[in-house]
């Protein structure tokens, strides 16, 4: 799964993009076990060898996305949470982009509104009077920089493994004269 070229790479980026006071905040939003969590959740199902190829879902549509899940019928209707529906079809869709990236989404919203992720939940200022439909686009487009930025992240980690163990490898093979 790949980033989006516009997706943070530095945690200056980061910082920028999420609206945060200072770099140590970006790294401490990094370091939040919920976040961690969701992208470990995330890493595990989407960033396989065969979908790093992929592109990430733009914000526009994981927000429609969840948007299109709170207002279906099961959840109107029947009262069924927009998780239990979202994480259903990451089951139904496994290797469908979308629905991991929105179940992502839904839970790095909700540390943010939860009392330990309120500080890192910074909405755009000189806005005195947001609609609740404005708060969802911004927030989930902060998001999705967040999630870009642990892809480009974990991208180059394993960029890296894999240059330090050709190192490696090939001075083994002059070692012991196989080159």
């Amino acid at each position: 799964m790949s980033a989006p070229a516009q997706a943070p790479k530095t945690m200056d980026q980061l910082q920028a993009a999420l609206r945060l006071k200072d770099k140590s905040k970006a790294e401490a939003l990094i370091k939040a076990h919920p976040v961690k969590e969701a992208f470990r959740k995330y890493m595990n199902r989407c960033l396989s060898a065969d979908s790093t190829k992929r592109e990430l879902p733009d914000w526009k549509k994981v927000d429609e996305y969840l948007l299109d899940k709170r207002m279906s019928l099961p959840t109107r209707g029947a009262g069924t949470m927009v998780k239990e529906i979202v994480t259903k079809e990451c089951m139904d869709k496994a290797y469908d982009p979308l629905p991991h990236a929105s179940m992502f989404a839904l839970r790095i919203m909700t540390f943010l509104k939860s009392e330990e992720g309120e500080a890192y939940d910074i909405s755009l200022e000189g806005h005195t009077v947001w609609h609740h439909r404005e708060v969802q686009f911004d927030r989930c487009k902060r998001i999705m920089n967040l999630l870009g930025f642990l892809v480009n992240q974990n991208r180059e980690m394993k960029r890296n493994r894999e240059l330090q163990r050709d190192r490696q490898i090939r001075e083994k093979m002059k070692k012991n004269n196989w080159l």
